[in-house]
């Protein structure tokens, strides 16, 4: 089956949710803003089951709220929420990092390399979201355990991880900060040192 043909196969409560889902993470739908599930079948030119359905996914993936007698809302990301993110991908980057020493070859290090050159020349956060993923995953990658590298995959892949980067401006004065964090966590990657890297890692990841 051709890719389009594929993706036009899926249930429309998906194309819903991903539309939706776009909407929150690019600003269109502002932190709070209600999502009225008539109203949002009218726009979209639906009936309203594909797009409770969507609702409730986006409940579960964070990015909506659903408060009992009043209806769904679009996240307002609370620091203590991103904190609690933050906590669980820096868990499993520590853990993946120590199964094998910090030990990168030389083409995983050329790898990060070209990453941290990518997210300094960035134009907009999602190149910046795209860059310091693959960065980040990069340094797990070694791992030989599949089961915690998809584990955090699926953190990084989680939609409120992109509302997090969209919810600091990009200007240069950011892209400068996390490419010389990068840049001291490649350099403790290159001695191979793990107690030396996962400190600038624990403190990199009070900022991306």
């Amino acid at each position: 089956m051709p890719a389009q043909a594929a993706r036009n196969a899926r249930p429309l409560s998906e194309h819903i949710y991903e539309r939706i889902s776009d909407e929150i993470v690019n600003g269109v739908i502002a932190p709070g803003a209600p999502l009225v599930q008539e109203q949002l079948a009218s726009e979209y030119g639906v009936s309203r089951t594909p797009v409770r359905d969507a609702l409730n996914r986006l409940v579960h993936d964070g990015l909506a709220t659903l408060e009992p007698g009043a209806g769904y809302f679009a996240t307002t990301l609370t620091r203590s929420e991103v904190e609690e993110i933050y906590e669980v991908r820096k868990a499993l980057e520590i853990m993946a990092i120590r199964q094998f020493g910090a030990q990168y070859s030389h083409i995983e290090l050329a790898r990060l390399e070209l990453l941290i050159a990518e997210g300094a020349a960035s134009a907009d956060p999602e190149e910046l979201f795209t860059a310091t993923r693959a960065f980040h995953l990069g340094l797990a990658a070694p791992a030989k355990n599949g089961f915690l590298l998809k584990t955090l995959q699926s953190v990084w892949d989680n939609p409120v991880q992109r509302l997090i980067t969209r919810s600091y401006p990009l200007d240069k004065a950011k892209l400068d900060r996390v490419a010389d964090d990068h840049r001291r966590i490649l350099a403790a990657a290159r001695a191979g040192d793990p107690d030396t890297l996962i400190p600038l890692l624990d403190l990199c990841h009070e900022k991306d």
